[in-house]
């Protein structure tokens, strides 16, 4: 049995096989319970935006064809801007905003803008990308979040030093 309890949900009988979690030791249910919420905003992600915003854009490219008007890039560019910048509403895609997760800045723990969401995600336009992404992301962060300064947080342990910013979390132990 473990000495040191979680620093998430505070049990010392659970860190008998501990997983790292950026950088810090968590029991292994707080572990799968942030890698299942980040999966889960994934996929609801991937739902919301091939069948409802599909859904839209192709009522919109009906409407667009019945006009006499070519509707193609007009629509490949409205799929690409919500797929890139989906996580640039305070951090939120409407996936992680129902899981409980939020994309910040490693650094300050400031939400993610437009700016860095399309950072993290202009990877996904490359073929296979998307699947690749979905296999590791429970390794840790997305090859995305390293190229926008980025990681995942689970919004309600926000203030403890496992998704705190490095510097926040270095306040908390002097």
């Amino acid at each position: 049995m473990a000495d040191t309890p979680c620093p998430l949900c505070g049990s010392a009988q659970k860190m008998k096989r501990p997983r790292v979690l950026y950088g810090h030791q968590v029991c292994r249910r707080c572990w799968s319970g942030f890698i299942t919420r980040r999966q889960l905003a994934w996929i609801v992600d991937v739902f919301f935006l091939q069948f409802v915003v599909g859904f839209v854009l192709g009522f919109i490219a009906a409407l667009m064809a019945r006009d006499g008007e070519p509707p193609g890039l007009i629509l490949v560019a409205a799929i690409y801007g919500v797929l890139f910048f989906k996580d640039g509403f305070a951090g939120h895609s409407f996936g992680k905003w129902i899981c409980g997760v939020q994309v910040v800045d490693r650094d300050s723990g400031e939400p993610a803008g437009f700016g860095r969401s399309f950072l993290r995600n202009w990877i996904t336009a490359i073929p296979f990308m998307p699947l690749v992404i979905a296999l590791t992301m429970n390794k840790g962060p997305r090859m995305g979040d390293g190229m926008a300064k980025t990681r995942v947080i689970w919004k309600r342990y926000r203030d403890h030093p496992v998704f705190s910013p490095p510097a926040a979390a270095a306040k908390v132990f002097e």
